[in-house]
């Protein structure tokens, strides 16, 4: 009897080493907090370097421009602690090979560490990924009117959403195009 409760002494203490060695670990990993600007940035960039691993022309951005969305349940404007994320699309018309591009997409998305899976792969893949440079993406070979769509959603980051998008209103009055405005139709003031 004494041999089982010294082994069992050995193991307790063993795994008590071992989770506070594990806790240690947990505690010490870096957590890195982007600005919402350099989602938005990010989520673009995705988006536009997803599109060029297809053999697909014609992209455009199906809901505009970026946006900035609240994360937090309730209204946070004016709050400090608000929290934003940026999101931001394309389409484009379908292309022919639903399965290989579905492949393509998502071996790109794995090259960047992203954790992806695909739904319904071997008909109209959709891909769906998560971490790496962005916080979720997701590839459809199959959205609505024949079209394919990528689209990305970056981390939360501090920031309200409602002033994040004035300011960018503010910025593209003054002329300047943002991440993700590029294919917009701006229109021109007429001339008075």
């Amino acid at each position: 009897m004494p041999a089982f409760r010294t082994r069992m002494w050995m193991f307790t203490a063993a795994a008590a080493v071992l989770l506070v060695g594990i806790t240690a670990c947990a505690e010490k990993e870096p957590t890195t907090t982007i600005s919402v600007r350099e989602g938005r940035d990010r989520v673009v960039e995705l988006v536009f370097n997803t599109a060029e691993q297809l053999d697909v022309n014609g992209w455009w951005p199906r809901n505009g421009s970026a946006g900035a969305r609240e994360c937090t349940p309730e209204s946070s404007h004016g709050r400090e602690d608000a929290t934003a994320s940026y999101s931001y699309d394309r389409w484009a018309p379908q292309g022919t090979d639903h399965i290989g591009d579905a492949k393509r997409v998502a071996e790109y998305w794995e090259s960047l560490g992203m954790s992806v899976r695909t739904v319904n792969p071997t008909t109209t893949p959709t891909v769906f990924a998560e971490g790496g440079p962005v916080l979720r993406a997701v590839f459809d070979t199959d959205a609505p009117e024949k079209s394919y769509s990528i689209g990305a959603t970056a981390p939360c980051s501090p920031g309200d959403a409602w002033t994040l998008n004035e300011e960018d209103s503010a910025e593209r009055d003054q002329g300047k195009v943002l991440p993700g405005d590029e294919g917009l139709v701006l229109q021109e003031e007429p001339p008075q």
